[in-house]
């Protein structure tokens, strides 16, 4: 690990974490709000807190390509499409731009940011060491990075706010669902576009599947464990897939867990 990873590390977690903790100390203007220009008087079309999610995912996504650049395979011209490597990063820091307004003190806010820099930090530093299926430490960081990949997971599921409308929630859970299997998926080096194909239908099963489950009236947490079930069976079925391993034992495999874990469910749902 060299000095210049370690520094783009630290310069992206710094930026993300300066941004969270700028959001909530500096109130935004909101939408129809009068901006000076010189002479000119600029009237916002959108709240200024609607672009902090764009800002933020630039953030993460940018420093995510700043750590892949600095590593021997990228300088070698052999790591293509940079841009498929953003997916958890971003992932996190949009769990986290959810997570920090809902902190109830200061002290549990500053936890969650404390946290969150953590989190990104290590994801980094697994990202960069899963670069390489050949160097030493690959699998302690794909491990790594599946775990943060379904921690993330059910964070997600449990904690989108239940004041949004539910087509909200469903495309906001989908969006992330597809950026968690893009990172999960790519474990199987297969073909990259192969991989975003199969993660894009993940994320919009899931949204679609999270639409019906919040219009019935199900509790979160049963409805939070069942959309995190069927994201795990998704993302497994397709792994095998990939990997060119599907067979009737495996589907039958699969598919004995995932009623075992509905009947799990409906029988400790409130």
């Amino acid at each position: 690990m060299n000095s210049d990873f370690r520094d783009r590390i630290s310069v992206a977690v710094w930026g993300v974490a300066i941004t969270l903790a700028a959001s909530a100390l500096v109130s935004l203007p909101g939408r129809g709000a009068s901006l000076a220009l010189g002479e000119r008087t600029l009237t916002l079309p959108i709240a200024a807190a609607s672009l902090l999610p764009v800002l933020l995912t630039l953030l993460a996504g940018s420093g995510a390509q700043a750590v892949v650049q600095a590593h021997p395979l990228s300088r070698q011209g052999r790591l293509r499409l940079p841009i498929r490597f953003w997916a958890l990063p971003i992932a996190v820091t949009l769990i986290a731009a959810i997570l920090l307004p809902r902190a109830p003190s200061v002290l549990y806010w500053a936890a969650l940011l404390l946290g969150m820099a953590v989190l990104l930090s290590t994801v980094l530093v697994a990202l960069y060491f899963s670069l390489d299926p050949e160097a030493t430490g690959y699998r302690r960081a794909r491990a790594a990075l599946n775990l943060a990949c379904y921690a993330v997971a059910l964070v997600l599921f449990l904690v989108i706010p239940s004041a949004w409308p539910e087509a909200g929630r469903a495309v906001v859970l989908g969006g992330i669902a597809m950026l968690l299997a893009l990172e999960l998926l790519r474990g199987t080096q297969a073909r990259t576009p192969l991989v975003a194909l199969y993660a894009f239908i993940v994320g919009a099963v899931v949204a679609q599947v999270a639409f019906g489950l919040l219009l019935t009236g199900l509790s979160p947490i049963s409805a939070s464990l069942l959309l995190l079930v069927l994201f795990y069976l998704l993302v497994s079925l397709t792994w095998q897939t990939l990997l060119g391993r599907i067979t009737r034992r495996i589907l039958l495999e699969y598919t004995a867990v995932a009623l075992a874990a509905l009947l799990l469910i409906l029988l400790l749902s409130p």
